[in-house]
């Protein structure tokens, strides 16, 4: 009986999650979110994001990192809540091994983004070298900053070829994705086994 219900409360967290998802994403499409259906989840769920935007180290310039963080803690008691229906009591390993969970699936989208990102230039520049585009500019843009600090650890001063530079990032950035996938699994392992 008590497993079930904490099994619920956890799939009606993991729904109002998706509902603050579905929120925060109408926010950029004014058009649907001023219409009946959009007023009617922001009454849902804009109580609960507005308790994250009140602090200020959830901005960073013009960015506004306040869902990510309300969103990771509705994550995190979704994960922990089954755990306590199954154990009868709270564990510290749960609470962390949550915590990690929702920092990992933030960190793994990032790096994924950027994997992706690099993929999609490094192919472009096998294709067309020469080509030109804004896109294009805007990616470089982005990819240069990381591009640039991986040359520089690995080469110490010396200039990499641009494509040379793309496919050390990229392998470095996959490397890295894998290593890091590999010792949260681990971590998390290690924290569920805590007696506490």
């Amino acid at each position: 009986m008590l497993r079930s219900l904490f099994y619920t409360a956890s799939s009606l967290i993991s729904l109002y999650s998706l509902l603050c998802v579905i929120r925060v994403l109408l926010s950029w499409m004014p058009e649907i979110e001023s219409s009946q259906p959009g007023r009617i989840l922001a009454r849902c769920c804009d109580p609960y994001l507005n308790w994250f935007r009140r602090f200020s180290f959830t901005r960073i310039g013009m960015v506004d990192f306040s869902p990510v963080i309300a969103i990771g803690v509705l994550s995190v008691v979704a994960q922990v809540l089954p755990g306590i229906g199954v154990t009868g009591h709270i564990s510290i390993g749960v609470i962390l091994a949550g915590i990690l969970d929702v920092v990992w699936s933030f960190f793994s989208f990032f790096l994924v983004m950027l994997i992706v990102a690099l993929a999609t230039r490094l192919v472009y520049d096998l294709v067309n070298r020469y080509g030109y585009s804004p896109f294009w500019t805007m990616l470089d843009r982005f990819l240069n900053p990381s591009i640039s600090r991986v040359s520089s650890f690995f080469m110490k001063g010396k200039t990499l070829p641009y494509r040379t530079a793309l496919i050390l990032t990229l392998a470095v950035t996959v490397l890295s994705w894998i290593i890091l996938h590999y010792g949260v699994v681990y971590l998390r392992t290690v924290f569920y086994t805590l007696p506490i």
